[in-house]
């Protein structure tokens, strides 16, 4: 084993930080996204999100400088649970990340919502009316370009039939010779 480590210590240093980004990875992949205490993972992807939506200007870099702290913020997260478990605070060295989410608590409607649902009961048959007078008028467009195309078509074929007619007739005249009364001496 010690002249496996000499010879491919490199590849096993780059091994072990390999599986263990891979293994933060599929933590945070499948950690609750969503809980009222905000605990696990939760902080640190709204401090991401926070830090990305942050980003004006050399944005390629502040972005990449925001996933590297965000990944070194997960990763203490799971030492951190790591550390609580071996000092005997948690059953688990995973219960601070992977837990069952409480629901967030349901924000109150507000009376102008409460008040809106009650003067529309139906509100699904009313979106279904709007959808039909949506397409009927679509439709009524659809038609009145068509009729509008027409007559503009029709205003089009009668000036190019009149254009026709008018440049006929300057041929016409071109054509005739005009002749001047000739003396005969």
């Amino acid at each position: 084993m010690r002249n496996f480590l000499k010879i491919h210590w490199f590849g096993f240093i780059v091994s072990v930080f390999a599986v263990f980004y891979l293994t933060v990875f599929l933590l945070v992949l499948f950690a609750p996204r969503e809980d009222r205490l905000n605990r696990g993972f939760i902080p640190c992807t709204k401090t991401l999100a926070a830090e990305i939506f942050a980003c004006e200007q050399n944005k390629a870099w502040c972005m990449s400088k925001a996933i590297v702290k965000n990944t070194w913020c997960d990763t203490l997260v799971v030492l951190d649970g790591f550390g609580a478990w071996v000092r005997g605070r948690q059953k688990t060295p995973w219960a601070s990340y992977l837990f069952t989410p409480e629901p967030l608590a349901d924000e109150p409607q507000a009376e102008e919502l409460q008040q809106f649902y009650a003067e529309n009961p139906d509100i699904a048959a009313d979106m279904q009316k709007l959808h039909q007078d949506r397409q009927k008028l679509e439709q009524d467009l659809a038609d009145d370009f068509q009729t509008e195309q027409k007559r503009k078509d029709a205003a089009a074929d009668a000036l190019q039939n009149e254009l026709k007619s008018l440049s006929q007739q300057q041929e016409a005249k071109t054509e005739t010779p005009t002749t001047e009364g000739t003396k005969d001496e």
